[in-house]
């Protein structure tokens, strides 16, 4: 009975043994479609500090200066000229000086109207020079991930963990950095 029963524990083992080797094997071989091959960018990093992004900073950063020590001189003359508008008051007929505060709101209300088309040009400024250098830094990512023959590009800030040799983010910078060392800002100033 002992005997019998090492048969059927040896045969069992065979079976089972030989089942296991297809699954294994189809493990040992996987299909190349089905494999991704990961390619990791600081793509915000990369945003942030690429020497196009920084021009792009200062080049907006300059214009707003500018524009706001326009808009302080404007501001400084419409509160001159509201004082002015106050000690007038008990001089003018009330006719009169309802004409001129009138007159004042609409300087008022045309000098905010500058000061929002200002701030937009600014913020259009930023959004379509983002987008131009985003252009270029998706050609360069798409341009490596051929090279490395990555199937799969992933934001740095999506992964938790990863192997640094999937880490492509020093080689993106430099080439991006290469390709696009600066970038005009065109401020449309149409308001």
């Amino acid at each position: 009975m002992k005997k019998s029963f090492q048969k059927i524990f040896v045969a069992s083992a065979l079976v089972f043994g030989a089942a296991m080797v297809p699954q294994a094997q189809a493990q040992e071989t996987p299909n190349p479609e089905t494999v991704a091959s990961v390619m990791i960018v600081d793509y915000a990093g990369i945003m942030r500090e690429a020497s196009a992004m920084q021009d792009v900073k200062k080049q907006i950063r300059e214009r707003q200066v500018t524009y706001q020590q326009d808009i302080e001189t404007r501001q400084q003359a419409l509160r001159e000229e509201e004082k002015q508008l106050a000690q007038q008051r008990t001089l003018l007929a009330a006719d009169v000086y309802q004409e001129k505060q009138k007159q004042f709101q609409q300087k008022v209300a045309a000098f905010q109207k500058f000061a929002q088309g200002r701030s937009r040009v600014l913020d259009q400024a930023l959004a379509e020079s983002q987008a131009t250098f985003q252009k270029a830094l998706n050609e360069v990512i798409a341009g490596l991930a051929e090279e490395r023959r990555a199937t799969l590009v992933l934001h740095q800030a999506q992964v938790i963990i990863f192997a640094n040799a999937m880490n492509a983010s020093k080689e993106v910078f430099d080439r991006i950095n290469k390709k696009v060392p600066t970038i005009k800002v065109e401020f449309k100033e149409g308001s």
